[in-house]
């Protein structure tokens, strides 16, 4: 069984491989996939997982081993802005960055979010979706911008903002991580399965 991840983000790549802690063997592909518009996370995530499986069909027609392929989608729920961007907040980042969505937000008198990860998974025949979420606030920009809008983004209870911290420190309390956690779990008893 070959399992993929679709992702051309070199950040998320960084971080998926440190969470799969050689558990897992993921090969990492990079398509462009169409995203339908939806503010449902879930909803977009499973359509983008079928996609992109088709799309990996096409390209492995000569490959007879069963294909699971996994895709990701983040989304940042900003309270004050009735839960906007959602999963629109990559393009929000786009056009205004974080120092923008921070400049915005602090109009308000409530800077409440909450971070959404959802990896969706499809093998042709069934989708499975994992979600993690993390409440925060929306504060002004601290540490490196490289990771999207992480140095906004200060999680309930801690000081500092997810670009502030360390891996160690950001992967107990990320979305993503807990999210992760829910598919490898998954993963590993299907591959036990398929394997016995």
């Amino acid at each position: 069984m070959d399992l993929y991840l679709v992702t051309g983000n070199k950040n998320k790549k960084m971080e998926i491989e440190r969470m799969m802690n050689n558990e897992l063997k993921i090969e990492f592909v990079d398509f462009d996939l169409i995203e339908i518009q939806s503010d449902n996370i879930i909803e977009i995530n499973e359509h983008k997982v079928k996609n992109a499986f088709e799309m990996l069909n096409e390209k492995n027609s000569q490959n007879n081993k069963k294909q699971i392929v996994i895709t990701e989608d983040t989304g940042l729920y900003i309270d004050c802005l009735n839960f906007f961007p959602g999963p629109f907040i990559k393009w929000m980042q786009k056009a205004i960055g974080s120092k923008g969505i921070y400049e915005i937000v602090s109009k308000f008198n409530d800077n409440k979010c909450h971070a959404i990860c959802v990896y969706s998974i499809y093998d042709g025949e069934n989708v499975h979706s994992f979600k993690g979420v993390t409440h925060g606030k929306i504060v002004e920009p601290r540490g490196s911008d490289k990771f999207s809008w992480d140095n906004i983004f200060l999680p309930n209870e801690f000081k500092k903002t997810f670009a502030e911290m360390t891996f160690c420190e950001k992967k107990e309390i990320s979305p993503r991580f807990k999210a992760f956690v829910q598919l490898k779990e998954f993963l590993l008893k299907e591959l036990n399965k398929y394997n016995t």
